[in-house]
């Protein structure tokens, strides 16, 4: 995605960008606040990343969750990180856990009890594209704001 930004559609273009990190709403899923913390140099895992860039990606990861605490009302969050062994490229997923949603349907999120595969199909494009498009909105405010001590 970061060598064809351009042909993104908005929804998807970054939140954040500093050149080094990137924020955006995931691709694939369609959970509204769902957001892709990545670098842009391929390194593949954490212990790859140069101590500086490791704490910035600390720093930016802890600004999104601040953001989906205080202003999203998130109480819960997962995220994920994984090492891939065919084009590794470091990302961590940080995926919301909707209440209203969980309770609806008697999602357990526990990671080793979930059925968080379930709760992640619940969620359509066509009847989140709003709800996706105004957490960005509220995240990419957030962290101009956040983050600019930082810059």
């Amino acid at each position: 995605m970061n060598e064809n930004e351009g042909d993104l559609p908005s929804i998807l273009r970054p939140v954040y960008d500093d050149g080094e990190l990137t924020v955006r709403q995931d691709a694939e899923w369609p959970v509204p606040g769902f957001m892709v913390v990545g670098v842009r140099p391929h390194l593949a895992t954490i212990a790859d990343l140069p101590l500086e860039l490791a704490l910035r990606t600390m720093t930016v990861m802890r600004a999104v969750r601040t953001i989906m605490r205080d202003d999203l009302k998130l109480a819960a969050v997962q995220t994920y990180q994984e090492d891939k062994f065919v084009r590794p490229h470091f990302h961590v997923w940080m995926l919301p856990l909707w209440p209203e949603v969980l309770r609806q349907h008697g999602i357990n999120p526990r990671i080793y009890e979930s059925n968080i595969a379930e709760y992640i199909r619940l969620f359509s494009f066509p009847a989140m594209e709003a709800e996706i498009t105004r957490c960005a909105t509220v995240i990419r405010e957030g962290l101009r704001e956040g983050l600019a001590a930082f810059d």
